[in-house]
């Protein structure tokens, strides 16, 4: 057995370090926990932390950080936004919704929230960008997604599909989009 594969599986460790993040984000606060804290109750050292997040606040946005990779990949393999968000929404599971979107309060959630979020939005705007969404565009799509995605995470029961809560934001936006960009997204 090479030392590569040693230790615990990549997934089983990052999903250790969400869980264990979280439930210490909401034991203790966000401010009250360290990076040291998170490490030993995910039973691994603070060095493979760092292996998995550049910072503490990293591990609010697991599903995030997937999803929009997913769109990078999607996108490059087929070039259709629409197609590409229809597929993300498709394989993310209906009640995993981020505990940073409906627990920030309860884990004290503060600046680095503000902070690590636009990198997010930042990363969002630039795969948007970088699709064929015309420039003029981006920022409305971008609002759309955010608040399809802030909707879907706040409906109260029953939970509507993420898919669904994108649909009807896309719908609500058709008329105000460039040709271009419309056949981007449907």
């Amino acid at each position: 057995m090479s030392a590569r594969d040693r230790g615990r599986p990549k997934t089983s460790s990052l999903a250790a370090l969400d869980d264990a993040a979280h439930e210490l984000f909401l034991e203790q606060g966000y401010e009250g926990t360290s990076v040291d804290d998170i490490a030993r109750r995910a039973g691994i050292s603070r060095a493979t932390f760092f292996n998995y997040f550049s910072s503490k606040s990293d591990v609010l946005w697991v599903d995030v950080d997937h999803a929009l990779a997913g769109l990078e990949h999607y996108l490059q393999h087929s070039g259709h936004l629409g197609d590409a968000l229809r597929a993300i929404t498709a394989e993310h599971p209906r009640d995993r919704i981020p505990l940073v979107v409906t627990q920030s309060e309860a884990m004290g959630l503060g600046a680095d929230l503000a902070a690590s979020a636009g990198i997010r939005l930042e990363r969002l705007r630039r795969i948007l960008a970088g699709s064929r969404v015309d420039a003029s565009d981006v920022w409305i799509v971008l609002g759309t997604l955010v608040g399809a995605l802030q909707h879907w995470a706040t409906h109260q029961a029953p939970r509507v599909e993420l898919g669904d809560a994108l649909e009807e934001g896309l719908g609500r936006i058709r008329e105000a989009l460039d040709s271009r960009s419309v056949a981007t997204l449907f």
